[in-house]
């Protein structure tokens, strides 16, 4: 029987939820984690005992100074940070499942500080490709393709991310 096992897996920033929950049933498996690749989507485990443990993940491109230290003393144990701001924290538990967000508007925050990245990277995109398409189509015809499923990427996370918080928003109303 295999020791180790890899597993990778594609998530979207705005909604981690999935791939929480992936990290959750793995541990309830019996699937200890142990290494997470600099991008977040390549997860190798050991084989160990199974256990009922929280993952969640936050994004924090500046972290203050008691941050982790907070988390800490909470019992949360980090399992990875990487990728420009991201942490992936993990805490074991017997009843009640434990939540870093225990509000919606946490959420949004989070979410806001994502914008706040990709929102600058999107118009620089796009005057890249202004200029790529200036400069001549001919000569640049397949790095122009790879600009447009570049930008089409970017409007599809920068709408996913506004779609998800106008939900938390209309949550925090009702």
């Amino acid at each position: 029987m295999k020791h180790i096992k890899t597993v990778w897996y594609w998530w979207w920033g705005w909604n981690p939820t999935h791939m929480e929950t992936m990290l959750e049933r793995m541990e309830a498996a019996g699937w200890k984690l142990f290494q997470v690749d600099f991008f977040g989507i390549r997860f190798r485990f050991t084989r160990g005992k199974e256990e009922t443990v929280r993952y969640s993940v936050d994004y924090q491109p500046e972290i203050e100074e008691d941050y982790l230290s907070i988390f800490e003393e909470d019992g949360w144990q980090m399992k990875w940070s990487g990728g420009g701001g991201w942490y992936l924290w993990r805490k074991p538990y017997t009843t009640q499942k434990p939540e870093i967000f225990t509000e919606n508007s946490s959420l949004i925050e989070r979410n806001n500080r994502l914008l706040k990245l990709l929102t600058p990277l999107f118009y620089m995109l796009l005057f890249i490709f202004v200029i790529l398409l200036i400069a001549g189509y001919e000569k640049f015809q397949w790095l122009i393709w790879v600009y447009v499923i570049l930008i089409g990427l970017y409007v599809y996370m920068l709408t996913q991310l506004r779609k998800y918080n106008q939900k938390l928003k209309s949550e925090i109303r009702e």
